[in-house]
């Protein structure tokens, strides 16, 4: 299940207030102008991705992305090869079959 930019917005806003950071000292630290603070606390979907990095990292937040049918990661193995079905070959007359 994924997060939609309102929740998304809400919780940067909840650990921003956590750690007793006002919006202006966020602002200022990052380089994000403060509408854009507003804006993304907010959940304004189009809050520029460089704005949402910067937030995330100054306050020590991860952003897990799952991507449908991805390959697998370099540290899992990949998974085990299929038998192949032992069928006819093609390439066989019809009387040697």
């Amino acid at each position: 299940m994924g997060i939609n930019p309102s929740q998304l917005g809400t919780e940067v806003r909840r650990i921003r207030e956590s750690r007793g950071i006002s919006r202006n000292d966020l602002a200022v630290r990052t380089g994000v102008g403060k509408t854009a603070l507003f804006d993304l606390e907010h959940g304004n979907p189009g809050v520029r991705l460089n704005t949402l990095l910067a937030v995330l990292h100054e306050l020590d937040m991860d952003l897990d992305l799952q991507l449908p049918n991805a390959e697998p990661a370099a540290s899992e193995p990949p998974p085990p090869p299929q038998p192949a079905s032992p069928g006819p070959s093609p390439d066989l007359p019809e009387h040697l079959l």
